[in-house]
């Protein structure tokens, strides 16, 4: 399911910015030195566009918004890493409530760092599917991993 998900995220990217995105492992995975690689979903062909994408539909929780907290530090650490050329990079949700769940520091790091979001439409069909993935899934948890990231819980709201 993820699988199909990030590849309907990317796909829909490519789309919208009117670029070719690869998915393949050679393209995402860009070395910022002699041990340091960094895997991405996707990248153009000259890795100057930078895709992570985000399935979840609806509010994210917990680890959800710990993973959008951690591909901004990767993403950050790309454009540091990079010699010379501006790379455009990008958090891709395939939900307007998951984006905008983003808040606080962790929103605040995406801007400062340059990383863009972006929102965009998959099948219903798919978004069906990832709901239902969704609602199987136990989080254990919640409210330390919303704390650890700065997040208010529902009770603190």
């Amino acid at each position: 399911m993820q699988t199909a998900a990030e590849a309907a995220i990317v796909d829909a990217t490519a789309v919208h910015l009117g670029i070719d995105l690869l998915r393949h492992r050679e393209a995402t995975t860009i070395s910022l030195g002699k041990d340091v690689r960094v895997e991405v979903d996707a990248a153009s062909p000259d890795r100057s566009v930078v895709v992570e994408a985000c399935a979840r539909q609806g509010r994210l929780k917990g680890a959800q918004l710990r993973k959008v907290a951690q591909d901004i530090l990767k993403l950050a650490l790309l454009q540091e890493g990079s010699e010379s050329k501006s790379i455009e990079r990008f958090i891709v949700f395939a939900s307007t409530e998951a984006e905008q769940s983003v808040k606080g520091w962790v929103r605040e790091a995406a801007e400062r760092f340059g990383i863009r979001f972006l929102v965009v439409d998959v099948p219903q069909e798919l978004r069906d599917s990832i709901l239902t993935a969704q609602s199987r899934q136990v989080m254990v948890n919640v409210d330390q991993v919303a704390d650890d990231v700065g997040v208010p819980s529902e009770a603190d709201q």
